[in-house]
């Protein structure tokens, strides 16, 4: 369009990547820990642990993530020197 009223463009940035990444980050870890549960294997007790301690704070970080995804559209402060 010549006249310059073309709609702005939608950039996505970090912060509405971020829930998404850790989603899958929380999915494949919850795998880990339901396969440990399920086949409790031989020495089962301490990578349940990890992985759970693991999953919790997964758990928080998407949590987190979910209500900070909009921060890239605030308009930054301005710095005055």
């Amino acid at each position: 369009m010549a006249d310059g009223s073309r709609r702005p463009v939608t950039q996505t940035g970090w912060a509405a990547m971020r829930p998404v990444l850790s989603a899958f980050l929380l999915a494949a870890d919850a795998f880990v820990v339901l396969a440990l549960l399920a086949a409790r294997p031989h020495g089962w007790v301490p990578p349940f642990v990890a992985f759970g301690i693991l999953l919790a704070g997964l758990v928080w970080f998407q949590a987190w993530a979910l209500r900070h995804r909009h921060d890239d559209d605030r308009p930054e402060p301005s710095r005055r020197a």
